[in-house]
């Protein structure tokens, strides 16, 4: 699925998506395929719970929380400088 057809399908909403074909461009992360794995309303805070809750069981999976009001998927890495503890 590609960012316009998860606009159109799911419009103005929350959504978690898997990046399925995605690779990174300077520190932007381009998204080419992807996947809409849930959808929420208006509802922000579930959206991020259940992302978090899929998030631990399915590290190796790329996913993201967005709306879909936005133009562009527009996905900036950061890089994280520092210890990681297991919780």
């Amino acid at each position: 699925m590609l960012w316009g057809d998860a606009k159109k399908a799911y419009p103005n909403q929350w959504v978690i998506i898997e990046a399925i074909d995605a690779h990174t461009e300077g520190n932007a992360r381009i998204i080419k395929q992807m996947t809409v794995v849930d959808n929420f309303q208006d509802d922000n805070n579930r959206a991020l719970l259940q992302y978090l809750q899929l998030h631990r069981k399915h590290r190796e999976r790329e996913l993201y929380v967005v709306h879909t009001s936005r133009l562009e998927l527009d996905v900036i890495e950061q890089k994280w400088i520092g210890v990681r503890a297991n919780i």
